[in-house]
């Protein structure tokens, strides 16, 4: 517990001051595909985040479906199939096969599970459908969304609401919508985010809420200085924040952390574009 604290409060510690960057309101697209599952663009899933693959289906690794989505996963390393297991339903997949089995019932899919660095990626699409689980997609966004209160039903996102001290002050949970991001891993962890007021409104200043929660292997979560200060948004304007995370840096200096860094890694990068309460 007190490895957990130390950790969240370095974090914290080394964000960089996020701010504003202003932009004209002139069309700028999407600058690739997005997933969203309810109220939270998932911008990173260890150890990939999730892509499409050469037969246009997006891709998630099989974690993920367990911490994220609340199904239940398994994977038999004899067979190479991993089954999950959603309410009622029970859907299995083979590595590198198109054969896939829903509730005893087999049917053939147009694209095969792949591993990456020892996780199994399984088509989302497929899976979600098999499920009976809401989803949309929209052309204009570019963005693949699920939805559903038996969502995110999870031990890890029961705690990520749990830490969310502006829960119950959120006026829009939509109020921006996702146009670019640009991740990069190293000693330093960068993140940029461009995202737009999509209100029709300007947002006053003291409201608006760009929060983005990182998640780490050790079950540790690090989020925004919630004191931060908070600009008025123009109408359809496009912002950019920039975060930098040294973490490393930070937990080599502490001899308290120095035997456990090997052992800590980013999970997850969730992001919300809300507006609050006045």
């Amino acid at each position: 517990m007190l490895f957990r604290i130390i950790l969240i409060g370095a974090l914290f510690f080394c964000f960089s001051q996020p701010y504003t960057g202003k932009m004209s309101a002139q069309s700028i697209a999407p600058s690739t595909q997005f997933l969203k599952i309810n109220n939270y663009y998932i911008l990173f899933t260890t150890p990939k985040a999730p892509y499409i693959d050469k037969n246009n289906r997006y891709m998630v690794p099989l974690r993920s479906v367990n911490d994220l989505l609340g199904g239940q996963t398994t994977f038999d390393p004899t067979s190479n199939t991993a089954t999950i297991k959603f309410k009622t339903h029970k859907v299995e997949f083979k590595m590198n096969s198109t054969e896939i089995v829903t509730d005893s019932i087999p049917s053939v899919m147009d694209t095969v599970p792949v591993l990456y660095k020892n996780s199994m990626f399984v088509p989302l699409g497929v899976l979600t459908k098999q499920l009976n689980i809401h989803q949309e997609w929209d052309q204009q966004n570019k963005l693949y969304s699920l939805s559903g209160k038996e969502l995110m039903k999870t031990p890890m996102m029961e705690n990520v609401e749990d830490l969310d001290h502006f829960k119950e002050q959120v006026d829009n949970e939509n109020a921006f919508h996702l146009l670019s991001y640009k991740l990069s891993l190293g000693e330093k962890i960068h993140l940029s985010i461009t995202a737009k007021n999509v209100t029709r409104k300007k947002i006053s200043e003291g409201i608006e809420d760009l929060n983005t929660t990182f998640i780490f292997s050790d079950n540790s979560t690090a989020g925004e200085n919630r004191n931060r200060k908070r600009p008025s948004i123009d109408k359809d304007e496009m912002v950019t924040r920039d975060y930098n995370i040294d973490y490393v840096k930070t937990i080599e200096n502490s001899k308290i952390f120095k035997n456990e860094l090997s052992y800590i890694q980013l999970s997850y990068i969730l992001f919300k574009g809300r507006t609050l309460k006045p």
